[in-house]
This record gives C-alpha cells, structure tokens and sequence, in this order.
C-alpha cells in the first residue's frame, strides 16, 4: 500500500468500523467494472456505509485527500459512470436498505438508495401500490435515480425523474442538502431534483429518496401483434396513442430481434418486425 493510499486508508478507519472498509482484491474487482464493454479498473478501497453521516464522513477525508468517490449500487449500468479510472473510494450502498416510509394514502415512499426495485415493490404489494419503473434488471432505486433509468413502462408512467420527489444528497463538501419536498405542485426554487437524477453520481450520493407509486390496476391485459413492415408497426403505436388507449408497455422488435427471441426462449413467433403490448 503507498504512503498517500495508507494515511488515507489510517483516516478511514477513524470514521468507520473497520468492517465497514475492504481493500480486499477480489471485492475490489467486483467494483471496478459494471455491465458495459468498458475496460475494468479497481478502486483503492471499498466502502460500505450505514447512513448519510457515514456518507458525510467517507466525503469529507475523501476531499482532504483529494481522492475521487464513486457511488455504487449493485453495478448494472451501461454507462461506465461507477468504473474509478483515477482508483480513489467505491462507495457501496448495499447496506443502506431500509425502506424508511410507506405513505400509502399520498402514494409516496422514502426508501434508502440501496433498496432494489424487487424489495420495494414486494413491500408495496401489501398497500395495493407498485413502483412503475422497470429497467430490465433488480438495481438499487438509488442506481436508477443516479442514471435516470427508464425502461417499458416509460410509455405510461414516465422515467425515474419523473417519480422522484425529493432526494436526500451528501454534496462533495460533506453538506447534506433535500432536493425537493413532499408537495405535488411546488413552484418555489430550483428544481433540484432533475439536476441530481441523471447526474451518475458526479455532483453527490444519493443517501435517500422520496419515490411517487401507483395503484396496481384491476386488470392487466398483454398482446402481440406482427407486421410485414416496420413503418407499418410504429405507425400503429402512434394510432394507439392517439385514440387514447391505456397501454403501459409497448416494445417494438425487428425482424433480427424476433429471430435472437425465438432462440432464446424456444417460441415459434413470426419472425417479422412485432409489438409487444401491455
């Protein structure tokens, strides 16, 4: 460990427990890459905060030694916006995982970022409630608000800006600052909240956030419908739209996706540009 990496990691351990950091190889390269193509590179430490004030402390002797933080949900993106190029600390959020408030009669819930969207909705299904966005794979809500993730349901609910309501932000000077608030219309301010989702964790870390959910509807039809032409099918999204149909998903396949798709699941469907519906 070098002079500057070791005083750093003495400053860390009197912050945290020492369970609580890992210089640990193979930890470390868990770390160091995500889902994307982009070439891994391993983070000096590893960090595995409990709350906001641990947070606060990781980024204050982070600061002092000028190192780079890297927020961390569970390494899904595509982005290559959690790979630490420049080494410094991986803050993990796996730990943070409680899902603070059910707030069922305003169809909110607080949660901490390392709540996965599976958990949460497992939760919510007892309150009639389902959170809407669905990116394809189990991330941390704190991982989907950092990147703005979207996913089928966007067509009816919209993306992760568009459910956050507040954020609860540990900025690189170690100030914990609210993005918003609970209100539905607000007008005053700075609409912070649409700075930090999105911003891939460069401006802060996300150490909490208020979420709007829906009621899960009474009934839940799917379709699927081929075309001889492309154009044929989106114009076809358009029409639906248009008359005002209530669709949630609608996923659009060329003819190459339906062949990969019958492979991959052993169907027999028309190899022919196709909308999947909900």
């Amino acid at each position: 460990m070098e002079m500057g990496t070791e005083t750093l990691y003495e400053e860390l351990q009197n912050v945290l427990r020492k369970d609580q950091i890992s210089t640990n190889i193979t930890v470390r390269e868990q770390h160091g890459r995500d889902e994307s193509y982009h070439e891994p590179s391993n983070p000096d430490f590893v960090v595995f905060p409990s709350c906001a004030e641990d947070v606060r402390a990781i980024v204050k002797t982070a600061a002092a030694h000028e190192v780079p933080v890297i927020p961390f949900g569970l390494g899904t993106s595509l982005e290559g916006h959690v790979i630490p190029y420049d080494r410094g600390i991986t803050i993990d959020f796996s730990v943070m995982n409680e899902i603070v408030e059910v707030r069922e009669k305003d169809f909110l819930v607080t949660v901490q970022p390392g709540v996965t969207r599976s958990q949460l909705n497992k939760e919510l299904k007892k309150h009639g409630l389902f959170f809407s966005v669905d990116p394809g794979a189990d991330a941390t809500l704190g991982g989907m608000a950092a990147t703005n993730a979207s996913g089928t349901t966007s067509v009816k609910y919209g993306v992760m800006r568009d459910q956050v309501r507040d954020l609860e932000v540990v900025t690189p000077d170690g100030s914990i600052i609210h993005t918003g608030n609970l209100a539905q219309k607000s007008s005053s301010g700075y609409h912070l909240n649409s700075l930090f989702v999105g911003s891939e964790g460069t401006l802060g870390c996300i150490t909490e956030l208020t979420l709007r959910v829906y009621g899960i509807p009474e009934h839940i039809v799917a379709a699927r419908a081929a075309f001889q032409e492309l154009d044929d099918a989106v114009e076809a999204v358009v029409s639906i739209l248009q008359a005002g149909v209530p669709i949630a998903r609608v996923e659009l396949l060329d003819e190459t996706s339906m062949v990969q798709a019958n492979l991959f699941s052993e169907t027999d469907y028309r190899e022919k540009p196709t909308l999947f519906l909900e």
